[in-house]
């Protein structure tokens, strides 16, 4: 049985569920099992989880990413087919490489302003199209290479 610890627990609700977790709010721990578990709403502590399962993580379209995104959110683009995370903007998160890791995609039009960050260079397989009202700002001292 996978071990799950929460910590900063701010509010839970009794629904379905078949694992059993370990709540540790406020120096206390609580253990709900059985079929008790569904949803659970956390401060932004930590959670960590072991076991050898999966971990299932909104999924959305692009037209379905969240109205007023935040810096740290982490979801699965089924337009893209790729998981993406926001900072200032959205971008893909790891992978991208097939045939083995020979090669790597990248879209052809850029559709969100973008700046890329001192300390930081960046490299596209173009030819590149930026859309209407997009910029793309290159810090000083940086690179973005088309090829």
């Amino acid at each position: 049985m996978a071990n799950v610890k929460i910590s900063g627990l701010i509010a839970a609700s009794a629904v379905a569920g078949a694992n059993e977790f370990e709540i540790n709010e406020s120096g206390t721990s609580k253990k709900v099992t059985g079929t008790q578990i569904l949803n659970y709403v956390f401060s932004p502590d930590e959670i960590t989880m072991t076991g050898t399962g999966s971990l299932e993580i909104p999924t959305g379209s692009t037209a379905e990413r969240p109205g007023s995104p935040q810096a740290g959110m982490f979801r699965y683009n089924s337009s893209t087919g790729e998981f993406e995370g926001y900072t200032t903007t959205w971008g893909a998160i790891g992978g991208g490489a097939s045939a083995g890791g020979a090669i790597y995609e990248n879209e052809d039009s850029i559709t969100s302003s973008y700046t890329i960050a001192a300390g930081k260079n960046g490299h596209s397989v173009g030819p590149m199209t930026i859309a209407a009202g997009v910029a793309v700002t290159i810090t000083s001292g940086q690179r973005w290479v088309v090829v």
